[in-house]
């Protein structure tokens, strides 16, 4: 790859780490569990679909990883 290829693809590749750290540093989780805690929060069936977004969720965290993981492995 060229010194110029380097300079194109460099705002993508930091982009994606940056949002990475900024989704990893908010508090989706705690805020999350706060709510779900609270007593008489939902039904058993919205139990069932929050359950089957998070899943949904961890499964495109790693695919992510994956993805990420491979491409980096090719470029290499």
């Amino acid at each position: 790859m060229s010194e110029q290829h380097g300079k194109e693809l460099e705002p993508k590749i930091r982009g994606i780490q940056e949002r990475l750290k900024k989704m990893a540093a908010e508090d989706h989780a705690d805020r999350l569990l706060q709510v779900t805690r609270q007593p008489g929060w939902t039904t058993l069936r919205e139990v069932k679909l929050v359950k089957a977004a998070l899943e949904a969720h961890i499964r495109r965290l790693d695919d992510l990883d994956h993805s990420l993981r491979a491409l980096v492995e090719a470029a290499e």
